[in-house]
């Protein structure tokens, strides 16, 4: 049974932590757990899959049915079509059928983002988790972004009356699904990195296996 000095020093350090005086160590392998909801599990994708595999997934989704709306530039009914197989891979809740995961790019993007950042940040994170959890973070973005303004597209192509007026889209629409993976670049340079909002979801994929390879060591 508690003395009155020992209640009263728990109940002093419950106070202290509930008001952030003081804060509590972080968790063990914190930094891991993150890079296991970006690369293995997370509790509302298909199957529990990672982040990471359903952002891929669902791109190669939206890149193919892209390349596919791009094969026959005078058939409207086949970009149409196409297009909303796209739009379904970037956001379910747009277009509900598809032949994507039902998770959606974007939501899958945003996650990836927001893992690999809090991975990073970390108390517990090694070197190596900190930087290259700083540039899949830096990929997540930008591939939101990039998804964000293919949905745009797919409105365009979809309220578009003739196929004359929607081809252009749908090339537009092809280049930055592909765009995805390979990432873009925007200053010219002749090269992708993964700054400046430029790299794309092979960076991710290359930084995070750096990140699971060390944790084997």
């Amino acid at each position: 049974m508690f003395k009155t000095s020992q209640l009263r020093s728990t109940m002093f350090m419950a106070t202290l932590i509930l008001t952030g005086s003081i804060s509590l160590p972080a968790t063990a392998n914190e930094a891991l757990e993150h890079v296991g909801h970006v690369m293995t599990h997370w509790t509302d994708t298909p199957q529990e899959q990672g982040l990471l595999p359903v952002a891929t997934a669902e791109a190669e989704v939206a890149k193919t049915h892209a390349g596919f709306a791009a094969s026959d530039l005078s058939d409207l009914d086949s970009m149409q079509l196409h297009t909303r197989h796209v739009l379904h891979a970037l956001d379910p809740a747009q277009e509900t059928k598809g032949p994507g995961l039902g998770y959606g790019l974007i939501k899958a993007a945003e996650g990836v983002a927001t893992h690999a950042e809090l991975a990073s940040d970390s108390e517990d994170a090694s070197d190596i988790v900190r930087v290259s959890g700083v540039m899949v973070a830096s990929v997540g973005r930008n591939t939101t972004r990039r998804a964000e303004e293919a949905l745009k597209l797919t409105q365009l192509i979809l309220t578009s009356k003739t196929s004359e007026t929607a081809a252009p889209h749908v090339l537009q629409l092809q280049e930055l699904t592909k765009a995805f993976f390979i990432g873009q670049d925007l200053d010219k340079d002749g090269r992708i990195v993964w700054y400046h909002h430029e790299g794309g979801l092979e960076i991710a994929t290359e930084q995070m296996d750096v990140i699971m390879n060390s944790t084997k060591q």
